[in-house]
């Protein structure tokens, strides 16, 4: 049987939102518009900046100090950079699970930093955090994490003549709040784009894929076709591995949160957080750009390699998947599991690498100010 093959463009999608602009809005007097550097329209989506916290140049600055500053933790010794390190995609040093001051354990993965403002379902794994500067506060008060109340950290930051010149010049304030203190570290994450990838210049023009990446990228962007009784490993039918659903996009990621029927580590996911049990086991899809610098995967880092990756998608999701695979919209493509040949995984992978942004592992711009 002639072999078939869908292939699905990329396509840029256009996010909009009440509360944001896909233009940059006006910034506060006194302070200077942010230039991004790193964004690229032709590839990525238009800026998507809050209303209410235009990024300035000042507001920028003193966002990367409070995240880079172990002030923020009870005992100033953790700072968020401890957890989520630049050189590996704003992860967590290769661990599937990063130590708080106490020395607790945290159970989920730290998720990397970049193309933040195009989340539109919220932060974390399980989405309990519904926008930026939100998300920002939590593992400051986690006590698993950083352990530090806001009440204290605002004493902190007002005693010091360094922090009370920068929120003056970004916020024209004379005293600092949590709401501040959000609104930097917000500006600061927003501030951190990734489009400079393999990937990015071959769209514009400048570069072009192996044979080996153009194969993968057509597996990635194809159905799988399935001939349960025709499967031969030396020319598969079924040459699709179905990514794009649910990592589709210039992206790479869905709005959505999802199940991918992972085996049950007890972990509900955005049910455990919303008490929706419809809910239970869905995590937040995120994006594989970058993914060759970001392992561990999954929400609690069980796959070291993203060949482990591809395997599991290939594997019976049937078999341990905590929910009914039926009742799994996204799972519709994967749920009789996917054959690809070993050519074509290692192709697969190879395209998935082409994802990587080396410029953002080391753009100046992120990194420690201090």
């Amino acid at each position: 049987m002639k072999k078939a093959f869908i292939i699905i463009t990329l396509i840029v999608s256009v996010y909009a939102c009440k509360d944001v602009v896909n233009e940059v809005p006006d910034v506060p007097f006194g302070t200077t518009a942010y230039t991004f550097t790193t964004h690229n329209n032709v590839v990525l989506p238009p800026l998507r900046i809050p209303k209410d916290n235009a990024l300035t140049k000042e507001g920028v600055q003193l966002g990367r100090m409070l995240f880079y500053d172990p002030i923020l933790s009870a005992d100033s010794t953790q700072s968020c950079s401890s957890c989520h390190n630049q050189s590996d995609g704003f992860t967590d040093n290769g661990l599937a699970f990063s130590e708080g001051i106490r020395g607790d354990i945290g159970k989920r993965n730290a998720m990397p930093i970049f193309n933040l403002m195009w989340h539109l379902d919220g932060f974390f794994w399980d989405n309990r955090a519904d926008i930026l500067r939100h998300q920002a506060l939590m593992p400051i008060q986690d006590p698993s994490e950083m352990d530090e109340t806001l009440g204290n950290l605002v004493v902190k930051l007002n005693n010091s003549p360094l922090y009370k010149e920068h929120f003056e010049k970004a916020f024209d304030a004379t005293s600092i709040d949590e709401e501040l203190i959000g609104k930097a570290l917000e500006q600061f994450m927003n501030s951190i784009v990734s489009g400079n990838s393999k990937f990015d210049r071959v769209q514009l023009g400048l570069e072009t894929f192996t044979s080996q990446e153009k194969v993968g990228q057509i597996i990635f962007n194809a159905e799988a076709i399935r001939f349960k009784d025709e499967i031969n490993p030396n020319d598969p039918k079924n040459f699709g591995g179905d990514c794009f659903h649910c990592h589709g996009g210039s992206l790479f990621m869905r709005r959505e949160s999802l199940t991918n029927c992972l085996p049950s580590n007890d972990d509900l996911g955005k049910g455990g957080f919303n008490g929706n049990t419809d809910d239970n086991f869905k995590f937040k899809t995120p994006s594989l750009r970058n993914i060759e610098k970001t392992a561990p995967y999954m929400h609690d880092g069980r796959f070291n390699t993203l060949e482990e990756v591809v395997q599991f998608y290939l594997s019976d999701l049937n078999e341990d998947c905590p929910v009914d695979v039926a009742n799994a919209p996204n799972m519709h493509a994967l749920k009789d599991s996917v054959y690809l040949s070993e050519d074509h995984k290692a192709a697969l992978v190879s395209f998935l690498k082409t994802l990587t942004d080396d410029t953002y592992l080391t753009n100046e711009e992120y990194s420690n100010p201090f």
